[in-house]
Parts: structure tokens; sequence; C-alpha cells
């Protein structure tokens, strides 16, 4: 009878032969105990897999590729898939398992398991007793690859390591794909029903793979919650990131801190921007040099679908400031009627020292039809009409222009009609996209985006004066 080293014993048996000597600490002991569980089908209440959510940087990856050449040891027979977010990733941990695998302090331990020669492949590697880890990147192929045997015991499993980037969590396209592709694709490659499956990953959205699996099969899932600091204030590996750390990042990006570090896809409050970030102003300062209009326009007009929304901004080369809105439900004549009169209304008379950037408007729905009849106006034709492309998700726009909201640099009247609504737009927009309502964040990221990241105002425009 052979007698194994547990997962831990592995892990630091691991670093010492290869002089890289790692450090085990209590969170890491957790970790240990709840993959053999995993891995001898002893989880709580009957369940099978499992998900462990911990912070970037916390020995994640060293964790999980040593899962795979542990699980070889005690199962020389077993099959494995590990997947990643990319197949360059994939591959290359699926190299470093064989690499493991191979090793003389490995092949000294276990003589019985060992690694075929010549597959000339570097997603796959096989076992002389019938084992093999193949690698794969979310989104690719695993025709005639399998996790798992056909027996009661275990057999071998899926390994599922951080399934997205953290920069595509806000994309809902790159979302939907990775959870697709598990459910279509990757649970399918399991040999028996009962071929346990670990999710690996830090949460980076209330509909990441861990948000959307327990939505859907709470029942099926044992999580494991580790934040990157407790209820007490105690950090879980201060040396890795510690309580000034963790202090400025959840001041910088507190949406990140809480999905990435704390395990709450959404910070307390749920928002995204914070109204405390606004400032506000008594009057429009003299020192405007460029204004804006920018409009935002509902396909339909029914209770559910959004505003329209009109809006102008001035711009001091520092400063964005949020001068009127106009926002309604109106249907394509009444619509073209009200942006005429606001135009006509907020449009600088000749001579001024203000320069006209344009008039913004998404090149989208009923935007477009908005576009080509403001062009054919007789009484606008020198105003620039400037179609919009927006080429990202609402999320990814909130996200690239959160850090100027943040710095203080939108700015809103201290009193107006309209003033309520508009922060509570702002304060309600939520990651997971619950809001009720976005036109006037739509607005507000386009506004921004020109002066602030496309030109400061000046690069276009036409002059007053």
């Amino acid at each position: 009878m052979r007698i194994l080293p547990t997962l831990e014993e592995f892990f630091l048996a691991h670093g010492v032969a290869v002089m890289a000597p790692r450090v085990v600490l209590p969170f890491h002991r957790r970790i240990f105990d709840a993959l053999t569980l995993w891995l001898l089908g002893d989880l709580p209440d009957g369940r099978r897999n499992m998900a462990i959510c911990m912070p970037p940087r916390h020995g994640k990856t060293f964790i999980a590729r040593d899962l795979v050449s542990w699980g070889l040891a005690c199962f020389p027979d077993s099959e494995w898939i590990y997947t990643s977010c990319s197949a360059k990733l994939a591959v290359t941990q699926t190299m470093a398992i064989k690499g493991t695998v191979s090793a003389d302090w490995y092949r000294r331990a276990f003589p019985y398991v060992g690694v075929l020669p010549g597959e000339g492949r570097q997603d796959q590697f096989s076992t002389p007793s019938g084992g093999s880890v193949y690698g794969v990147g979310v989104g690719g192929t695993i025709t005639g690859f399998g996790a798992g045997k056909k027996r009661p015991e275990f057999g071998g499993g899926i390994v599922i390591d951080d399934p997205i980037q953290a920069k595509d969590a806000y994309s809902m396209a790159v979302r939907e794909r990775c959870n697709a592709w598990y459910t279509q694709t990757l649970y399918s490659r399991r040999n028996r029903d009962t071929t346990p499956v670990l999710l690996i990953m830090q949460r980076l959205h209330e509909q990441d793979l861990v948000g959307y699996l327990m939505e859907r099969e709470p029942d099926l899932w044992h999580i494991l919650h580790i934040p990157v600091r407790d209820e007490s204030g105690t950090m879980l590996w201060p040396e890795t990131f510690g309580k000034e750390s963790a202090a400025r990042m959840e001041t910088m990006d507190p949406f990140a801190f809480s999905a990435q570090y704390m395990q709450r896809p959404t910070p307390p409050g749920g928002a995204m921007i914070k109204t405390d970030w606004i400032q506000q102003y008594a009057s429009p300062p003299g020192t405007l040099h460029t204004l804006l209009f920018v409009m935002d326009t509902a396909l339909k007009t029914s209770e559910r679908n959004d505003y329209s929304v009109l809006s102008l901004w001035g711009f001091d080369g520092v400063s964005v400031y949020l001068l009127d809105v106009e926002r309604g439900k109106w249907e394509a004549p009444d619509l073209l009627t009200v942006a005429v009169a606001f135009l006509a209304r907020h449009r600088p008379r000749r001579p001024s020292p203000l320069r006209l950037r344009g008039v913004l408007i998404e090149d989208k729905a009923s935007g477009t039809g908005l576009i080509q009849s403001l062009r054919r106006d007789e009484t606008l034709r020198d105003m620039p009409i400037i179609p919009v492309q927006r080429g990202t998700d609402k999320v990814s726009r909130v996200n690239d222009v959160l850090p100027f909201i943040r710095a203080g640099r939108l700015r809103v009247p201290e009193s107006a009609p309209w003033l309520a609504a508009y922060l509570g737009e702002l304060a309600a927009f939520s990651p997971a996209m619950t809001h009720k309502h976005d036109d006037q964040v739509d607005v507000t990221c386009d506004a921004l985006n020109e002066f602030l990241q496309a030109g400061g105002g000046v690069s276009r425009g036409m002059d007053l004066s």
C-alpha cells in the first residue's frame, strides 16, 4: 500500500524541490482541506463541484496546478481537463503540470506515474496508466477529450482557473460566451455524471461564471469564499496585499476591490458612480471655452423603455460642466421638434468667445433618423452634427470615464429641476445592469469621452468669434 503525502505536504515539497520555498498560511490550509474533500467526493451536503473565490496573487494557480499533479500521484490513471481564460495560458499551465510530473523529484517520489513520450503536443500529455491532462482555453474545442473515469471512485476532474480576465469583466458579450461555453461544451466532457468540476477564480461580476452557476444550479456547488480582509480588518496575506494597498484600491475603484478582493461583486450600495465624487457649481464659470450638445434617443416610448435625453455641456480645459438637460419620451416627429428647439435655445449667438464643438448623437435606430433630419434643417446647416458609434458595452464606457468622475472633473449645478433625476440615475447604475434607466449615463460618458479623452475640446468644432 502506497503512503501518499497530503496536498499541503505535496505543495511544500514541490517548493523545496524547485528551490522556491512556498508559504502556507491558514487560508491555504482551508483550500487544501476543501480540495482533498473535493477529490474524495466528501464535500458538504453531497455536492460534487466546488468554486473557490479568492483574491489575485494569493497562490491560486500554483494550487490548481499542484492539485492536478498530486491527483495523478493519487490516481495515476485519472483524466483531467485544465482550462483558463485563453488557450495560451491553459497550454502554459498544462506544460507546467507536465514539467512537474516529469521532474526528477516527482519521478523519485511517484515512479508509477510517468509521462508517455513522443506525443508531440503541448496542450496534452498522458501517463502509462491511462491518465491524461488536456489544456484548453475558454471557447476552445475539446472534441475527443474527456475528464474522469466511469467508476465510483475518483477518476479525474475538470479544473477551471480564472475563466475570464479582469479587463473583460464589464463585457456582457465576453461573460455570456464564457458561461455558454461552460454549459454547452465543457460540462459535456465529463465521462461520468459524478466527475467533479473545480472552479477557482477571483469574483469579477455578479454574472461571472460563479454567479451564473449559483443562480442556475446552486444545489450542485460548494462555494468557498476567501476575502482579502476579514470582518475585524485583518488582511489575508499582508505581505502580499496589506491594509494601505487595500484602502487605496477601495478608494480608487470600489467595484474592483469589492469584487476581486472581497469576493462581493457588488460593493455596499451597489453603485459604480458615487454622487459625492460629482462637484457642484453655483453658476457656469467665465472660463468655459467650448460647448457640446449630446443627445441619446430611445427606440420606443413605452413605460419600460429608456428616455430620450438632450444635454448641453461646457468645458474649461480641466472640468466638464453639465449645463442643461431635457428628458422625455417622444415619438420621432415630436423628438425632432424638441431637439431643434433645444438647440435653438442654447446655441451661442455670434460673435462669441465660445467654440461650439457640435451635436453628438448615437448613430443607431431613432438616432440615425434624428441625425438625418437635423442635417436637413436649414437653420442648423452650419452646426456640426456628429454621429457617434458606441463600440463597447455600457459598463465598459462607464469604467473608462470613472477616473475623471472620481477626480471631481464632472460638475453639475447646485440647483436644477432635472438634477435629482440625473444624480439618481448615475447613483443607481449597476455593473449587473439591474438599474431601470441609463440614458443620462450614456450622454455623460459621451461628453466626458469627447472632452477628456478625444482631444480636450479643441480638436474640432465651430468657431463663433
